[in-house]
């Protein structure tokens, strides 16, 4: 299965391999590449060996697409969540479409999450990898959408346990994102406005409306509590107003 992530990146290395990359890894990074376009679950992490410690833009794209590439993500997974952003949310008693596409966009491995302690930490930290290699990529979309999947699986691996062994639905991800840490959601919602949202002018419908949401809730806000605290507000009730 081959990966959006990875047809973004084919289009996008070319004009970074060799601008940014280090002399001596511009064959590392053609090869990563190469790898990466046929690469499995299994073998997509081996790929990027040699670029681990390269931190330019060219080899966290990347490593970027090598986290979603070895969790089994393709284009459908987040295509059809993003359009569910565009959209309002279907949670009872209502709720921002955001959390109607984190409810798809998590990472979710392990055969038994809600009893699995370890594997939700597991998920927990490939999360945060993801999110770590693609805010550094240069790219907007990787980084938004990564942003997505760290917060939506936050949330699932709170939600998990309370699902009795099923698959979290959108009213328990609601639930699970009020007790999400709120520094922790403040610190993803700044990294992600910053990288992402700050000077874009060709974002889609989709980006637009998560940056304005994001925008909000740095506004509303002084410290990463206080902002995490707002878009928690606004997850649950797009009309809140941070205090």
């Amino acid at each position: 299965m081959k990966s959006i992530f990875v047809i973004i990146c084919s289009a996008l290395i070319a004009l970074f391999l060799f601008s940014c990359a280090k002399p001596s890894s511009k064959e590392d990074l053609k090869d990563a590449q190469l790898c990466l376009n046929t690469a499995s679950t299994a073998t997509a992490r081996s790929c990027v060996s040699k670029i681990l410690s390269d931190n330019s833009t060219s080899a966290n794209k990347l490593k970027c697409a090598m986290v979603f590439i070895s969790e089994g993500v393709g284009a459908t997974t987040f295509t059809d969540a993003l359009d569910k952003l565009k959209n309002n949310g279907t949670c009872t008693g209502g709720c921002s479409s955001t959390v109607s596409a984190i409810t798809t966009l998590n990472f979710h491995s392990g055969a038994n999450l809600s009893t699995d302690a370890a594997a939700r930490a597991v998920n927990i930290a490939t999360s945060i990898e993801a999110f770590g290699y693609c805010s550094l990529s240069g790219a907007k979309i990787l980084a938004d959408i990564s942003s997505l999947f760290r917060l939506g699986t936050e949330a699932a691996m709170l939600a998990y346990p309370l699902t009795g062994g099923g698959t979290p639905t959108e009213d328990q991800i609601k639930t699970a994102v009020a007790s999400m840490d709120s520094a922790t959601i403040g610190s993803i919602v700044t990294t992600t406005y910053n990288t992402s949202c700050v000077g874009s002018t060709s974002s889609s419908e989709s980006m637009k409306k998560y940056c304005d949401e994001l925008g909000a809730s740095v506004a509303g806000g002084a410290t990463a509590a206080t902002i995490g605290a707002c878009f928690k507000g606004k997850l649950a009730n797009p009309a809140y107003v941070c205090p």
